[in-house]
């Protein structure tokens, strides 16, 4: 196998795995240690984060309406933000790998080696 066929299939893995990273579907872990799902590289979904988020703010309510002057708290407020940073993270790293992949993949393919004269080197 030639080198640049070695790299043009590298190149090729590279920006396919990128899509897949970008397509499975991005967990996000806050405070108070359960996962929440929030979208993929393509697609932002927080309508999990944001629902965990307000019950919280419900039984919070709840709670201050029935006289409780401390707040519950099972870890869901930070959700959104998890989110926010789990999704950036998958984005830069799969946008990333795909944009070195393509290039590397279309240099592999488009880039020519100069002609050689067919006769060999001589010494000046």
């Amino acid at each position: 196998m030639k080198p640049r066929t070695f790299v043009a299939i590298a190149a090729f893995a590279v920006a396919v795995g990128a899509l897949v990273l970008l397509g499975v579907t991005v967990n996000a872990t806050a405070a108070g240690g359960q996962s929440v799902a929030c979208g993929n590289g393509f697609h932002t979904n927080m309508s999990q984060a944001a629902h965990d988020s307000n019950v919280n703010d419900l039984t919070n309510a709840i709670a201050a309406d029935h006289g409780a002057s401390w707040r519950l708290s099972d870890g869901t407020a930070g959700y959104q933000a998890a989110c926010d940073s789990a999704l950036s993270t998958r984005r830069g790293f799969g946008w990333g790998l795909l944009a070195l992949g393509a290039v590397v993949f279309f240099g592999a393919l488009v880039v020519q080696r100069p002609a050689s004269s067919g006769r060999p080197p001589t010494a000046a």
